[in-house]
């Protein structure tokens, strides 16, 4: 019998913002996986929606629309609704990982570009969709601030872009005391980090002074660069995305 299948008490500690619904929380729970939210982002709405709404109140402007997050899917659809606005049917949609492209695909009756393999803004720019794009007019959804390298890429192919900014992002502090109860509590214990800046945010925190607890946890990442990040730690798996099966099959396993 799997070894993790005869143990009880196994945790999951998500640190991406508290979203998670109950119905995802029950199916960890039918699994045996308590899930506990300790988030390294928090996710707010703007003050301020001037800029945005009037950006997509010229969305017929556009050529292709690029979804960064769920959280750009969220707060795009919600100004859309607000404002009236409809999508046109000749607009691309594209996006980095596989539950965005799900969000999408339950929204607009259009097709969805993604990585097929890596879920990243490089490998997303390898898609055959975005050759011969010169002079085409790009809207990136995200929320303020965050990394340059979808809109160099697309630079490099003399796109236009333009960020569509909808959210704020803040990065917050683990209370490492907790977890390191629950590491004590639990047979087991996972934790799920999905952004490199979560994984950096994370380093900053207090390691090396409790590296001997911290380096008996299972940290689960979706990318080879946040995998990198944690290289210190001797338990780190890289899933291929952040769906509950995915993360089920690493911590059944």
């Amino acid at each position: 019998m799997n070894i993790n299948m005869q143990k009880k008490n196994l945790a999951l500690i998500s640190t991406r913002p508290m979203e998670c619904d109950d119905n995802y929380k029950k199916s960890l729970s039918n699994f045996g996986i308590s899930l506990i939210e300790m988030p390294l982002t928090k996710i707010s709405p703007l003050k301020d929606y001037g800029k945005f709404d009037k950006i997509i109140s010229n969305i017929d402007e556009f050529n292709h629309i690029i979804f960064i997050s769920t959280n750009a899917v969220k707060f795009f659809l919600k100004r859309l609704n607000k404002n009236e606005v409809i999508l046109p049917k000749n607009i691309e949609l594209s996006c980095i990982g596989p539950t965005t492209k799900s969000m999408l695909e339950k929204e607009f009756n259009l097709p969805i570009y993604f990585p097929k393999e890596v879920y990243d803004s490089k490998h997303l720019l390898q898609h055959e969709i975005f050759n011969n794009i010169a002079n085409k007019n790009f809207l990136i959804i995200r929320g303020e601030g965050g990394r340059e390298t979808l809109k160099d890429g697309l630079k490099l192919k003399k796109a236009n872009i333009i960020y569509g900014e909808c959210y704020l992002r803040e990065y917050l502090s683990l209370n490492l005391k907790r977890i390191n109860e629950y590491a004590q509590k639990y047979d087991q214990l996972f934790l799920l980090i999905t952004s490199l800046e979560s994984a950096k945010k994370f380093m900053n925190h207090d390691i090396r002074k409790n590296f001997s607890w911290l380096n008996s946890i299972n940290f689960i990442v979706n990318h080879k660069k946040i995998m990198e990040e944690l290289r210190l730690f001797s338990n780190v798996t890289s899933a291929k995305d952040i769906s509950l099966d995915s993360i089920n099959k690493i911590i059944m396993k």
